[in-house]
This record gives C-alpha cells, sequence and structure tokens, in this order.
C-alpha cells in the first residue's frame, strides 16, 4: 500500500446496488438507458451542443442574492451562468445535519473537479452548482449524525418539536431550528476528538447551527466554509423567485400524469428483469403544500386528492394555483431531476449510487420533457484509511473489501485457513474417510446388519475431528486476542457500524483529528478515476 488512492472494484463491496457497479464498471451493458457514456468526451460534447441558452436573469439575480447572503464568494461563476453557451456541472443532496455525511463533501468535489476538467475540453465556461434539496418532508433522514465514542457508535438526533398534524412538517429546510439543537451541539462537542482544532472546526465550520436559522441556511453556511475558495455555486431551489420559473413544468406534470407514470413504468419493468428499480411509480409527480404539511397529489375522479383531503380538487383550481402560487407545489424524485436540469444548463449530473440507479429510469422523461439528459457522473467514493488500519492491513495482506466480513470469519480466516493446524486437520479427515471407506466392506461382508453402525461410526471420527477442530481453533484465537481486538478497531474505523464510513461520518470527524488541512487533503487527492472506490490514506 503507498500513498495514492487505491481503486477497489465496487463489486467486491457491499452496499452499493447492482445496476451502479455495472454501470461503473460495464457501462455498455447499460447505455440503452443513459443520455451519454460518462467516460467519453464526445458525450458531453453531445449535450452541450444541445444547450445554449444562458439561465433566466431572474435565477442568475436569486443565486446572487442567495450566495451572498450566505458568505460564498462565486460572484464571478454566477456572471458566467449569465452567457451564452455556459454550462453545469450539478450535484446535490438533502440539506443534512451539520452539512451530512462525508458524501455530500465528496460530491461538492467531485463536481468542482469535473466542471474545471470539461471547460477545459469543451472549451465552454462550465460552472459547479450544488443543488440543496430542502423541499422533502422526511425529517428523520437529514437530522440525525452518528460519530464513534469510547469505541461504539454513538447516535446523535435533533428533536423538532411536534406538529399537530400527524408529524407532517412540511418542507424541511425551512423548518426554524428550535433549542434543542443548543443539546446537539453540545453532545457533538463531547463526542468529536478531543483535539486543538475541536473548538475551531465548532465555531468556523458548524458555527451556523443554531436557534432561529433555517435547515437550509444553517446547510448552505456550512456547505460555504467546507467548500471556501472553490468556485462551487450553492442553489436553494425552494426560493420564491425560482420556484415560479418551475410552474410550466409543474403544469405539465399534473396535466400528463399519466404518460409520466407509464413512460416510468415501462423503464422500470424493463429494468427489473436484472437489477432493481430504484424509485417505484406514483401516480402523480407532484406534492402540495397546505396546512397539514406536503401530500402526494393523487389522482381521483376529474380531479385530485390528497391524504386527509374532504374531497377532490378540481384540476382546473389546482393549475390555477400553480400559476399563482408555485412555492405550494414541490417535485417528488422523479420530476425534480426535470426541474433542476430545466432551470440549468447542465451538461453532467454528478450522482451517488442510489441517483445513478434511478437516473436509468428516467430517460424517457426527460424526452417527454423536451430536455437534454445530462451525462451522468458517478461521485467519487472514498473511504478514509488512517496509518493505524494501514499497519493492520499491511501486515496481514489485508483490502478494504476483506475488512467487511464478520470478525469470527477474518479471525478464522486469518488464523486458521491456510495454516499448518488447517492442513493437518484436513489429511486426518482424509485419513478417516478413507479407513471408514476400506472398513465398511469388511464389516458387511461378515455381518450386512452391522453396515449402518460402521457408517455412523466413521460419522462419530468425522464429528469429534470437528470438535478437536473447534477447540483448537477457540485455542488459537484466545493467543490471538491483540490481533482480534486490532482487526476489531480497523473494521470500525473503515466500516462503522458496518456500513460504509462516507455514509456514517460527517466530515466534522475528521475535521476534528487534523483540522483544515483535511479538506486540502480530499481537495487536492479525490480522483475524477471514479470507477472504483477511493481509499485515501492519511
Amino acid at each position: 500500500m503507498d500513498s495514492a488512492m487505491l481503486g477497489v472494484p465496487y463489486a467486491r463491496l457491499r452496499g452499493f446496488p447492482k445496476l451502479f457497479a455495472t454501470y461503473c464498471e460495464n457501462w455498455e451493458r447499460l447505455a440503452p438507458f443513459y443520455g451519454g457514456d460518462w467516460r467519453d468526451d464526445a458525450s458531453y460534447r453531445a449535450v452541450a451542443n444541445r444547450i445554449a441558452s444562458p439561465i433566466p436573469s431572474v435565477l442568475a439575480d436569486a443565486l446572487a442574492r442567495q450566495n451572498e447572503r450566505w458568505h460564498n464568494a462565486v460572484g464571478a461563476q454566477i456572471s458566467e451562468l449569465r452567457k451564452p453557451g455556459a454550462l453545469a456541472v450539478v450535484t446535490g443532496q438533502q440539506v443534512g445535519l451539520f452539512g451530512g455525511p462525508l458524501y455530500t463533501l465528496y460530491k461538492a468535489i467531485t463536481a468542482v473537479k469535473l466542471a474545471d476538467r470539461l471547460s477545459e475540453r469543451l472549451h465552454r465556461p462550465v460552472v459547479p452548482v450544488f443543488w440543496m434539496e430542502g423541499g422533502d418532508h422526511d425529517l428523520a433522514e437529514v437530522s440525525g449524525l452518528s460519530l464513534p465514542l469510547h469505541g461504539r457508535m454513538t447516535d446523535l438526533r435533533y428533536r423538532h418539536p411536534a406538529p399537530e398534524h400527524a408529524g407532517n412538517l412540511g418542507s424541511v429546510g425551512s423548518l426554524v431550528l428550535q433549542p434543542d439543537i443548543d443539546r446537539i451541539r453540545e453532545a457533538l462537542a463531547q463526542a468529536l476528538p478531543a483535539t486543538e482544532f475541536r473548538d475551531h472546526i465548532l465555531a468556523e465550520y458548524l458555527g451556523a447551527y443554531h436557534v432561529g436559522a433555517t435547515f437550509t441556511d444553517a446547510f448552505a453556511r456550512t456547505m460555504a466554509s467546507l467548500m471556501r475558495g472553490q468556485p462551487l455555486v450553492l442553489m436553494n431551489p425552494e426560493d420564491p423567485a425560482i420556484k415560479a420559473l418551475t410552474a410550466p413544468l409543474f403544469e405539465r406534470a399534473l396535466l400528463e400524469h399519466g404518460t409520466v407514470y407509464r413512460r416510468l413504468e415501462a423503464a422500470s419493468r424493463i429494468l427489473e428483469r436484472d437489477y432493481h428499480a430504484q424509485v417505484k411509480p406514483r401516480s402523480t409527480t407532484l406534492f402540495y403544500l397546505n396546512s397539514s404539511g406536503r401530500n402526494a397529489l393523487r389522482p381521483e375522479g376529474d380531479g385530485f386528492s390528497w391524504r386527509g383531503s374532504q374531497q377532490p380538487l378540481a384540476a382546473a383550481s389546482l393549475i390555477a394555483q400553480i400559476r399563482a402560487h408555485p412555492s405550494r407545489f414541490s417535485p417528488n424524485v422523479v420530476l425534480r431531476p426535470l426541474v433542476q436540469d430545466t432551470l440549468l444548463p447542465t451538461v453532467a449530473y454528478v450522482a451517488g449510487p442510489g441517483e445513478v440507479s434511478y437516473f436509468a429510469q428516467f430517460k424517457a422523461l426527460y424526452e417527454w420533457a423536451r430536455v437534454a439528459m445530462p451525462v451522468i457522473y458517478p461521485r467519487a467514493s472514498i473511504t478514509v484509511v488512517e496509518s493505524r488500519e494501514q499497519r493492520v492491513m499491511r501486515k496481514h495482506d489485508l483490502d478494504m473489501a476483506g475488512l467487511q466480513d464478520r470478525l469470527e470469519t477474518l479471525l478464522n480466516r486469518l488464523l486458521i485457513e491456510g495454516s499448518g493446524v488447517e492442513e493437518a486437520f484436513a489429511r486426518a479427515a482424509a485419513a478417516l474417510n478413507r479407513a471408514g471407506a476400506d472398513l465398511a466392506p469388511a464389516v458387511a461382508a461378515v455381518d450386512p446388519t452391522l453396515s449402518r453402525t460402521a457408517d455412523s461410526t466413521r460419522a462419530g471420527w468425522i464429528k469429534s475431528l470437528d470438535k478437536l477442530k473447534r477447540r483448537v481453533t477457540r485455542a488459537e484465537k484466545r493467543k490471538h486476542d491483540t490481533l482480534r481486538s486490532q482487526l476489531g478497531r480497523a473494521r470500525q474505523a473503515l466500516f462503522p457500524g458496518g456500513r460504509m464510513q462516507e455514509r456514517t461520518l460527517p466530515a466534522a470527524y475528521y475535521l476534528a483529528k487534523y483540522g483544515p488541512s483535511f479538506l486540502d487533503t480530499v481537495q487536492s487527492r479525490l480522483s475524477l478515476q471514479t470507477a472504483s472506490h477511493q481509499a485515501l490514506l492519511l
């Protein structure tokens, strides 16, 4: 193992969809479902040639206003987006607590690096844009984080005051943080490594999380701090000025909901022959926001209803509301990419494993929306491997995939399999089987009724041998308690709680350990060779 980023095939790691592994390692098999080959510059040129118009001035003005409020110095990049021929590399994520898990940071950095590469190769300005998804209503998905504490994972969860209407809080991005955020900040301070960097990290990078801030604003300020000096434009699509631009697409999606459903269902049916379809088709792709929260619309008679509605609302009435009050509506996971790429000149979208999988269902929807489908670029997937874990892995010739096994399985393989003891037991088992096979006909020749006794005797020999092998294995393991401890710590560091590190730990954990230099390290070493999982050796 050297100090470079090392690649591990996704197919060897648990937790990655089969479709995603195929997309990264054998794209040709999935070519009919996507808008272009993410490995081929020609694909980006083809999409770019279909994008000619600059973003609307209303959108550019909104982006300028938003990023100024978040102290994100990207005025030059927004000016570029105003120009004809400008393109965008887009990525995005839900507005997770304290910036969300590490993969959110990896997504953002991948987008910045890809935009820089494409700008050079396409000879057009390409601006990285981070779409902050605060329109969802699932608070549980964004309100928690996990960190190791005293050798075990501890979960911190922000508790928002319960609403009167059955827990549906509406769009979580607009929720105002309540006093419970102070408890979470204190718990986070106790859980982070106690280094000289900890207090600075809490103030400088996470200080936006305080009573009175919204989830979106706190997340945006945190991302602006983490990406300081990088040309990443942050975007809150829930801004009323931006929402107004989406009204025509919302109207079409409502009126032509049957067409959208059939196209999605057809693609899903084909994919499910070999893969798991990531998105389940719904009757409509819109949510309606009212006093009871954010609720999915569903066709009923000549109109539409939603959970808790007394009677259906006529389609004409909903269309009138979309035109007059578009902020009362939000897209679901199917419509959201179409909204994004209607607003932005998206040449590429940097996607996580789940997103790569569900974009396979959407090509026919882009055709329906008359929008160029961007090239879907798999984000960099990274595991931080610190020096202690590197030593353990080097000593025992282990890679990341091997450390995913259960600890007992791993110990068995290292201590017994392939050792002299294993070979000795294998020889003994073979000898007993041969002896039993030789004995059986001799016994049967004397007394056929004893044949079954001879067979059970041979089985007993093997059973006793297996029992002895288990006792030897336990004794061998007891002699290697240190190894057990080392392997357990290494496994927990790389797969905390049994999950991929990037999906579990926040960036704050390594920032507290290594200080701001951790960000420099990730930005410099993250590779755009994302066909395999990367190990970042520290």
